[in-house]
Formats: structure tokens, sequence, C-alpha cells
């Protein structure tokens, strides 16, 4: 499988998931970074086997991971901070960037390289290993105006509805959406609704 090759060409631990999140390539520097081997990995779906945390210790790695959906749909996947758990039951943090390889229709596999940052110890679940705020801390930092608009975004107001409910202009509600949207790092309201869902802004 091409796709093997290619994870076997990079030291940063890596692995390939289907459409269905199952891992389909694990290549050695990941039997390093998770402990577990090739033939334990394989086979099994991703979010079981590492168990993918934010950085608040909100379950990020999921069936119908939205990540995964973006990626399947040919959008492009910003790098996130997530913590791993290891076959030691460790929790690890990684920074993983992701890509897309398409073999053909229905045939695209979606590919983790996962950067080591620090094992997950006092501080580390929100700060990384210099001290500094992470990117997904600063995910939290919503004004509470923000907030509300992401929770009128949740109830699938409009724009317009968005603006009658909070007595304010539709460009103003423009402008928050965006601001959300830039500040939760992802690309559309659906996703940064999903996210808030996850990291308890909602």
């Amino acid at each position: 499988m091409k796709v093997s090759k290619a994870l076997f060409s990079t030291g940063e631990p890596a692995y390939a998931v289907d459409h269905s999140g199952v891992i389909v390539s694990w290549n050695p520097a990941a039997e390093q970074a998770f402990g577990y081997k090739e033939r334990e990995a394989v086979g099994q779906q991703c979010w079981e086997l590492l168990a993918g945390q934010d950085l608040f210790g909100n379950q990020y790695c999921c069936s119908g991971c939205p990540l995964q959906e973006m990626a399947f749909r040919h959008k492009s996947v910003k790098s996130s901070k997530i913590v791993f758990r290891t076959a030691a039951n460790e929790l690890k943090q990684f920074s993983v960037t992701t890509l897309v390889i398409y073999d053909g229709p229905g045939e695209e596999l979606m590919v983790h390289l996962c950067r080591p940052e620090c094992e997950v110890g006092e501080g580390c679940t929100t700060m990384n290993c210099a001290g500094q705020p992470t990117s997904n801390q600063e995910r939290g930092n919503l004004t509470d105006r923000e907030k509300e608009v992401l929770d009128l975004l949740s109830q699938g107001q409009s724009t317009q509805e968005m603006a009658s409910t909070m007595c304010i202009s539709t460009a103003t509600v423009r402008n928050h959406t965006q601001h959300i949207i830039h500040k939760l790092n992802v690309h559309s309201r659906a996703a940064a609704v999903n996210l808030g869902q996850k990291l308890g802004l909602i």
C-alpha cells in the first residue's frame, strides 16, 4: 500500500485511518511514541485506541470526527494540539497535522502526523512544555457576547434572527461570528458550534 511506504519515510509518529476511523497504517515512530505495536493498532478504531482529548480534557476523537469529515470533503484542516493515551495508560500531548491521500473516489485515507510535545502532568494539560498558553487554551477566550452568538448559532438561528434576538445589527452579528470562527480556529459556523460544544462553551 502506497500510504504505508509514505508513513515509513517520516521519523514523526504517523498513522492513517479510513472513512470509518479504522487505523490502516501505523509507522515505527508511532509504535515508539504510543507504545502499541503495528499489529495491535491496525484494525482498531483510532478514537478507541488513543482516546484523544483536547487540552481541556474534553473528548476530541470520536465517531463522526468533525476533522475527518472536513478532510474527506477536501477542506483543509489546521494543526491541533491533542492529548493521546498511550499503551502504558499515560497521557502525552502532540501537535497533530492532518493530510488526506486520495487513491480514488471513496478511497481517501486521512493521515495524522503527530509531533510529541510533552507528557501530561501538573499544569501540562493547559500549558505547553515551555509554560506558554497553547492555541487550544486560547480557544476558550470568547467574550460573553460571542458565547451568546455561538449559542444562537447552535439553535440554528439565521443572522437576521440573531440580530433581532440580540437587538443588534446584522453587520454586528457577522462580526461576532467571524471573531468566533477565528478564535476557535475553524472554517465554518457548523464547525464552530461543534467545537464549542466539545469545549463546553455552549
